[in-house]
C-alpha cells in the first residue's frame, strides 16, 4: 500500500477525531499515539516533495488540497505556536506551488515536515524524533546544494551528525554495518559540501536517506 493511499485512509477518521485530540491535551502536553491527522500530514508532506522532485505539479496540488482539508484536525492535535509554524510553512508551500517555483517549494515542503516533527515530539513515539530529523536534514542538504546555498548545506550536514549521535548507540547495537556506513557517509558528505559538488551531495545524501529508512526499521 502506498503512502498516498494510507494518507487517504487516515484523513477521514482524522477529521472525525478532532474533539478527541483536543481532549487529550493537558496543559499543552499531549500523550498517547501520534494523532492520525499528524500522521497524514507527515506522509503528504513527504509525498509532495517526491512529486515536486519529478515535476508532477498536478499531483502535488492534489495533495495540497488534502492538507487544506486536514487543517482543522491538525490544529486540534498541535499546540498553538507549533500549529502557527505549520500554517506558515503550508501557506508558503501553496504560494510557491502556484508560482511553479520548484526549488523554493521543495524547501517549504521540507520545512513543513520539520514543523510536523516538532508536533510529533509531544506524543509517545516508538522511533525517536531524531530519526525523522535525519530525513529532514538530508533533504535540506540536497536542496541547499542544488540552490548553491552552501552554508545551508553545511548546516544540514552538521545537523545530520548531531541527530545521529543521539541514536548511534542503538544503531551500532542493532546493525554495526549500518552504523559504519552512516559514519562513512557523513565524512563523504562533508567532503562533497566543502568541494561545492552539488551532484555528489545529492548522491551521498540520497544514499543516507535510504539508510535512515533502515534505521527506522530497527525500532
Amino acid at each position: 500500500m502506498t503512502r498516498l493511499h494510507i494518507a487517504f485512509l487516515i484523513l477521514a477518521p482524522a477529521l472525525a477525531g478532532t474533539a478527541l485530540a483536543a481532549a487529550a491535551r493537558i496543559d499543552g502536553i499531549q500523550a498517547g499515539a501520534v494523532p492520525p491527522a499528524v500522521v497524514a500530514a507527515e506522509g503528504l508532506a513527504e509525498d509532495i516533495q517526491a512529486d515536486l522532485d519529478t515535476g508532477a505539479w498536478q499531483a502535488a496540488g492534489a495533495k495540497l488540497a488534502q492538507l487544506q482539508v486536514n487543517r482543522p484536525a491538525l490544529q486540534a492535535a498541535a499546540p498553538g505556536p507549533e500549529f502557527a509554524g505549520y500554517e506558515t510553512a503550508l501557506d508558503s508551500l501553496v504560494a510557491r506551488v502556484r508560482r511553479r517555483d520548484r526549488p523554493a517549494a521543495l524547501v517549504s515542503a521540507n520545512q513543513m515536515s520539520r514543523v510536523l516533527l516538532t508536533i510529533t515530539a509531544n506524543y509517545d513515539l516508538i522511533v525517536p524524533v531524531q530519526v525523522g530529523y535525519l530525513d529532514v536534514a538530508g533533504r535540506d542538504a540536497i536542496y541547499g546544494a542544488a540552490d548553491g546555498r552552501w552554508q545551508g548545506a553545511a548546516s544540514a550536514a552538521a545537523e545530520l551528525r548531531a541527530n545521529y549521535a543521539v541514536v548511534r548507540a542503538h544503531v551500532a547495537q542493532k546493525d554495526p554495518t549500518l552504523d559504519r556506513r552512516m559514519r562513512l557517509r557523513f565524512s563523504e558528505l562533508d567532503a562533497a559540501v566543502s568541494a561545492k559538488n552539488g551532484a555528489r551531495v545529492r548522491v551521498i545524501a540520497t544514499t543516507l536517506l535510504d539508510d535512515v529508512d533502515l534505521i527506522e526499521q530497527t525500532y
